[in-house]
C-alpha cells in the first residue's frame, strides 16, 4: 500500500514538472500581447485555420451522419433477398408474360433451405393504380403480400393500427398520411379490375424506412400495402404469377450464402448470363455498396481538408517568420537580460497555438451550425448529431488546427531561439 502511493506521489512530481516546463505565465502574457499588437496579422492568420477546420468537421460530420443513417437502415431494413423473375414465360393464350410461378417459389425455397431454415418466404405483385384520398388524387404503387409475408414484414414497422386481414385493408406510409390528413380508418378511394369503384380502409401506418423512401421517391406517390387478395381485387391475378418473392430473414449475415444458393439453384452457370432465371437483390449489399460510396466521399473529403490546412500552414510559418524579423531587436534584448532560448521558443510557440486554439474553434463552432442544418435537409433528423461518430468531429477538429499550428509556427520559434542575442541587438 505504501510502495503504491509512493509510486503515485513520484508520478505526480514528475507530471508536476512536465507541466512547469511547459507552461510559463511570464512567457504566455508576452505571447498574447504580442498578437494583441498585431491583431489584423493575427486575424488573417486564423482565417485559413477557421477554414480548414470547418472543412474538416463540417463535412466530416455530414459524411459520419449519412454514414449512421446507412447503418440503421441495415439495422432495418437490409433482412431480405428481393427475388424477380427475366424468364419469358407464355399463357396458354400464347401472350408472353414474366412473374415467378409456384414451381419457380420451391425451388427457391428448396435453395435457402440448404443455408438456414430461419426464414420467411412472403410473394408479392406489385402493380399501380390512380387513387383518391378526399379531394387528392395520387398514383398509388399498390403492393400484394402472401398473409405470412405480410405480417413478418410489417408488423414491427407499424406506427398505428394493424395488418389487413380482408381484401378491403391497407397500409399507407406515415409521411403520406400526415400530408393527406389520413389516419386509421380513413377512406380512399379507387377502381377493382373491372374498372368499377371501390372503397379502401386504412387499417395501419407505417413508419417510412429508408427502403421504402426510396422505392416512393417523393412522398406524394402513395404506396398502399395489402394482402395478396387486396391485389387480385384491384389489378387481377397476374396470369397465376408474382412479381417478386422476398426472403425475409432475422440475420442479415445469411443473406450472401443464400443468394449464392438460389443463383446456383435457379441461374446455373455463374459465368452463363444467357442461362439465367431470376435477377436477386440482396438488401445488405446494396447498403454495403452505398457505405463503399461514403468512404470514396471520406477520402474525398479528406484531401480537400488536408490541401485548406496546408495552404494555412504555410500562412503561418510566413507570418511567424515576418514577426521574427520584426522583433529581432525585441528577442535580442530579451536574451541579453537572461531569458533563457527555450523561453524564446515557447513564446513563439505559444503565439502560434493561441492562433490555432482560437481558429480552430471558431471553426468547429461554424461547422456546429451548418453540419446539423445540411444533415437534417438530407435526413429529416437531428438525431445523428448525438452519434459518437459525428461528435468525435468537435474535440478532434479543435486538435487538429492546433497541431497545425504549433507544428507551422516550429521552425520560426526554432529560429527565433537561436539568434545571437549581440546581433539581434544590432538590427535596425
Amino acid at each position: 500500500m505504501l510502495t503504491g502511493q509512493l509510486l503515485f506521489g513520484m508520478v505526480l512530481l514528475q507530471m508536476s514538472k512536465l507541466w512547469q516546463k511547459i507552461y510559463s505565465p511570464m512567457v504566455f502574457s508576452l505571447a498574447l500581447r504580442n498578437l494583441k499588437l498585431n491583431k489584423f496579422r493575427t486575424i488573417l492568420s486564423m482565417i485559413g485555420i477557421v477554414i480548414g477546420v470547418f472543412t474538416i468537421c463540417a463535412l466530416g460530420m455530414v459524411g459520419a451522419g449519412l454514414q449512421e443513417n446507412i447503418n440503421d437502415t441495415i439495422a432495418e431494413s437490409a433482412n431480405s433477398l428481393q427475388i424477380s423473375s427475366i424468364e419469358e414465360k407464355y399463357t396458354p393464350d400464347g401472350r408472353v408474360v414474366k412473374g415467378l410461378s409456384e414451381k419457380d417459389v420451391n425451388d427457391i425455397e428448396l435453395a435457402i433451405k440448404s443455408v438456414s431454415t430461419d426464414y420467411t418466404i412472403a410473394k408479392a405483385n406489385m402493380g399501380y393504380k390512380n387513387v383518391k384520398t378526399g379531394n387528392d388524387g395520387a398514383y398509388a404503387i399498390v403492393i400484394g403480400i402472401t398473409d405470412e409475408g405480410l405480417e413478418k414484414s410489417m408488423k414491427d414497422h407499424l406506427e398505428a393500427g394493424n395488418i389487413p386481414n380482408s381484401p378491403g385493408g391497407v397500409i399507407i406510409l406515415s409521411e403520406y398520411a400526415e400530408k393527406h390528413n389520413l389516419h386509421v380508418n380513413s377512406r380512399i378511394s379507387t377502381t377493382n379490375y373491372l374498372g368499377e369503384k371501390t372503397t379502401l380502409r386504412v387499417t395501419g401506418i407505417m413508419e417510412s424506412t429508408q427502403m421504402t423512401k426510396m422505392m416512393a421517391m417523393s412522398q406524394d406517390l402513395c404506396m398502399i400495402f395489402g394482402t395478396m387478395e387486396l391485389y387480385h381485387h384491384l389489378l387481377g391475378t397476374n396470369d397465376g404469377l408474382y412479381s417478386y418473392c422476398m426472403v425475409v430473414v432475422d440475420d442479415p449475415y445469411i443473406l450472401t450464402p443464400m443468394e449464392n444458393a438460389v443463383e446456383r439453384k435457379m441461374n446455373g452457370k455463374a459465368y452463363k448470363d444467357s442461362d439465367d432465371k431470376v435477377t436477386i437483390t440482396n438488401s445488405y449489399d446494396t447498403v454495403e455498396s452505398l457505405n463503399d460510396v461514403l468512404d470514396m466521399i471520406a477520402v474525398f473529403r479528406t484531401a480537400l481538408s488536408a490541401i485548406s490546412l496546408i495552404v494555412a500552414a504555410v500562412a503561418i510559418v510566413n507570418v511567424m517568420l515576418m514577426s521574427v524579423k520584426e522583433r529581432t531587436r525585441e528577442i535580442g534584448i530579451l536574451r541579453s537580460i537572461g531569458t533563457l532560448k527555450s523561453q524564446i521558443l515557447q513564446m513563439f510557440i505559444y503565439e502560434a497555438g493561441l492562433i490555432g486554439f482560437i481558429g480552430a474553434a471558431v471553426g468547429v463552432i461554424l461547422s456546429c451550425i451548418a453540419g446539423p442544418i445540411v444533415l437534417y435537409l438530407m435526413t429529416d433528423s437531428l438525431e445523428l448529431m448525438l452519434a459518437p461518430s459525428v461528435f468525435i468531429y468537435i474535440p478532434m477538429g479543435i486538435l487538429i488546427g492546433v497541431a497545425v499550428c504549433v507544428l507551422a509556427g516550429l521552425y520560426p520559434a526554432l529560429h527565433a531561439a537561436n539568434l545571437n542575442p549581440v546581433e539581434a541587438m544590432a538590427t535596425d
